[in-house]
């Protein structure tokens, strides 16, 4: 069994679909872990949970506009009453979706799948896995939620995972400076901008071989994205 992570995906599934045909991942024989940030920006985030949801030996963990995209499916309050800041940064995309389904429908994927993500993971071989990052000087079991969905101080303080062998993260684009996944010390940082400019990243946890996405505004012609 091989290990690959994804990173943000932000409702590009026609970015998801590039990768997963890109890359020799065997469905039901490696695990696939998405680092989180499903959700918002691209038009398209309900296909993309679906096809996640597809996948066996899947894990999924918690972004920063997942957390967003949660509070609003849990109960579905009408626009005059959506936290403005989720969609002016891309929730716009994902609530109109959401609008053109069944409302039994995006309880579904809410209990499925939001309701399911995980904080972070730790694998067999000391690797962790977390959207955002965390304050290595404390254990991350202790730390809070909304830290490992938040946090930038791991990527942009040139930090080591300390005690991990490595670690694995989203959610700070590198697409502006490095167009594919890169290290800083023992860490990997997997967000190469698909929300944006960039391209979605598949890679190999194990080989460091990795797959992208095209450009996902090229996928997206005459859609604004974020």
């Amino acid at each position: 069994m091989e290990t690959y992570v994804i990173g943000d995906i932000h409702g590009a599934v026609r970015a998801l679909d590039q990768v997963l045909e890109r890359s020799p991942f065997r469905p039901g024989i490696d695990r696939l872990v998405q680092l989180g940030d499903v959700a918002d920006g691209w038009p398209d985030t309900p296909a993309c949970v679906d096809r996640l949801l597809g996948i066996p030996n899947s894990i999924w963990l918690q972004g920063n506009h997942d957390w967003w995209a949660a509070e609003w499916l849990s109960t579905q309050l009408p626009l005059e009453y959506v936290e403005q800041d989720w969609y002016r940064q891309g929730g716009q995309a994902t609530y109109e979706a959401y609008l053109q389904l069944p409302s039994d429908e995006r309880y579904r994927h809410f209990r499925q799948f939001f309701g399911e993500q995980w904080p972070y993971f730790e694998d067999e071989a000391n690797n962790l896995y977390v959207h955002a990052g965390y304050d290595p000087k404390r254990p991350i079991a202790l730390q809070d939620p909304f830290d490992l969905i938040w946090t930038r101080d791991l990527w942009d303080g040139n930090q080591a995972a300390t005690g991990y062998h490595e670690c694995f993260i989203g959610h700070t684009s590198t697409w502006n400076y490095k167009k594919v996944p890169c290290q800083t010390h023992n860490v990997w940082n997997v967000d190469q901008g698909a929300a944006y400019n960039g391209r979605l990243s598949m890679l190999n946890v194990r080989t460091k071989e990795f797959v992208q996405s095209d450009v996902v505004r090229e996928l997206y012609p005459g859609v604004e994205g974020r």
